[in-house]
Order: structure tokens, then C-alpha cells, then sequence
């Protein structure tokens, strides 16, 4: 455990103070606590990554946002029994107010492979989708860490 502790420590940028919060519980390290927003959320694989982040400890406030769909995977995601306050973002003109203060952006963002499609046209669609949502987290949170999760 020391040692993990040691390398998040070491790989966390600085955060601003207002999303800086702590926890501590009996016998737990004190920990900080992230915001993480989920561009992608409704998705296959969006699901659940949303899940599994919502149930981590460390997860102060989880954004979900995607071009349709995530109020559902919102409401779903708050009965969870965790801290995490949920909210839901749907389009691109709720794209920026998704990333204002998150500490972690994962993006499991982009279209499947269908019947006829090369790989090269796969990648030239979801390449444009990542960049469009990067564009936006360099914009709005440029100190966020960025997980990309795409095809091919």
C-alpha cells in the first residue's frame, strides 16, 4: 500500500484549492480526493468506467457526459452508497461546464467497427472525436490527467 501511495503521490499535478478536499477514515491514510469526468459515459464501455470509478473512495464528484443518453446512466450511477456527487452533461454546448474543476478525464469515446469499415476509416472518425474532446479539456481543465480509451 506504501508504495502506491508513493507513486499517485508522485504522478498527481498540483490542484487548484477549491477542488483540494481530504478524507479520513479510522484506520485509513488520509487520502485527496478527484473529480473525474467521464466524456463518453453512455457508451459500452463508458457504463461501466463510470461505475467502477463511482465506487473508488477517492472519487469526490463524477461528470458524466455524452451526446445523448446519460441521464439514465446518471440517475443509475447516485444510488450508489458512495460520496461521489453525480452529474449528468448532454451535448457539446454542456461540454465545458463538464470540465470545469476535474482533476482526471477519461474519454472511452468513439463509434464501433461496422460491417465494410477499414480500420483506417475507424480511426479517422474516432481521431476526430478524440481531438474535439481534447480541444476541449485543454481549454477548460488543462491541468487534468487524460485517459483515452478508443478504437482501433
Amino acid at each position: 500500500h506504501e508504495t502506491n501511495a508513493v507513486l499517485w503521490s508522485s504522478a498527481r499535478r498540483p490542484r487548484s484549492a477549491e477542488n483540494r478536499q481530504t478524507v479520513q477514515k479510522a484506520g485509513q491514510i488520509r487520502a485527496s480526493t478527484f473529480k473525474v469526468a467521464i466524456l463518453g459515459a453512455a457508451g459500452g464501455i463508458g457504463q461501466p468506467v463510470s461505475l467502477l470509478i463511482k465506487m473508488s473512495p477517492l472519487i469526490s464528484g463524477l461528470h458524466l457526459y455524452d451526446i445523448a443518453n446519460v441521464k439514465g446512466v446518471a440517475a443509475d450511477l447516485s444510488h450508489c452508497n458512495t460520496p461521489a456527487q453525480v452529474l449528468d452533461f448532454t451535448g457539446p454546448a454542456e461540454l465545458a461546464n463538464c470540465l470545469k474543476g476535474v482533476d482526471v478525464v477519461v474519454i472511452p469515446a468513439g463509434v464501433p467497427r461496422k460491417p465494410g469499415m477499414t480500420r483506417d476509416d475507424l480511426f479517422n472518425i474516432n481521431a476526430g472525436i478524440v481531438r474535439t474532446l481534447v480541444e476541449a479539456v485543454a481549454d477548460n481543465s488543462p491541468n487534468a490527467f487524460i485517459q483515452i480509451i478508443s478504437n482501433p
